[in-house]
């Protein structure tokens, strides 16, 4: 998705989606490409960026147009490589100026990837090798440092939710139970938390590949 035409057709319908369905089950990912969208919107370079606003929008009607497809959506690159300037026998303020390079390219990527995540966006393109540090430190600390408080949460919640089951009462905040499963889903598909974390929080592993709250909780019921 790299034009505007890719989203709207003439008459403002869905060109997106319009195209999910030409391709018959042989599309799997949908990928933004960041700066090929903000050129052909009129944004000079320096303000091309992932978190721009005008791609929040592209990416927020990709998200809808997309859901119940089984098409993934995938963000764009930071451009910026975490590559220093200075190459051969270097002197330490040459030294110096590598490490703040790279490590200001990691920073600018890591608050690129926290915001597609926090947008639920969990899949993004890598243009170098010294890039993928980051996107695995980035991944493994959005989820990891919410693990204990989600593992609580859900844990209290599939206890009442399976009291309520159980007396046959209505249970009707499913929506939060399932945001609550969709981030152990994310977590464990990354390798951010194991199998045993999972099972800490009041699930088993065959109950996470149901992959929803609302199928667990009538299995359950049936048990």
């Amino acid at each position: 998705v790299e034009i505007p035409e890719t989203l709207f057709d003439p008459e403002g319908k869905s060109s997106l989606l319009n195209m999910i369905k030409a391709s018959k089950g042989r599309c799997f990912g949908a990928h933004f490409g960041t700066y090929d969208y903000t050129a052909s919107m009129n944004i000079t370079a320096t303000h091309q960026s992932m978190d721009h606003q005008i791609c929040d929008f592209a990416k927020n009607f990709m998200k809808v147009a997309l859901t119940g497809t089984g098409v993934f959506l995938s963000d764009g690159a930071t451009n910026i490589m975490p590559v220093g300037p200075h190459k051969g026998d270097l002197s330490e303020k040459e030294k110096e100026e590598n490490i703040k390079t790279v490590y200001s390219a990691w920073k600018l990527s890591a608050e690129h990837i926290n915001h597609s995540l926090k947008n639920g966006i969990y899949q993004g393109w890598d243009l170098h090798p010294a890039q993928l540090p980051i996107r695995y430190a980035s991944l493994y600390a959005f989820f990891l440092s919410s693990l204990d408080q989600a593992t609580a949460r859900l844990k209290k919640f599939m206890d009442s939710a399976a009291k309520a089951t159980l007396t046959e009462d209505v249970f009707d905040d499913a929506a939060t139970g399932q945001g609550l499963l969709n981030y152990f889903l994310r977590a464990q598909n990354c390798g951010a938390i194991t199998s045993e974390e999972i099972q800490a929080a009041g699930l088993t592993l065959e109950e996470i590949k149901l992959r929803s709250f609302a199928k667990i909780l009538k299995e359950r019921k049936s048990i």
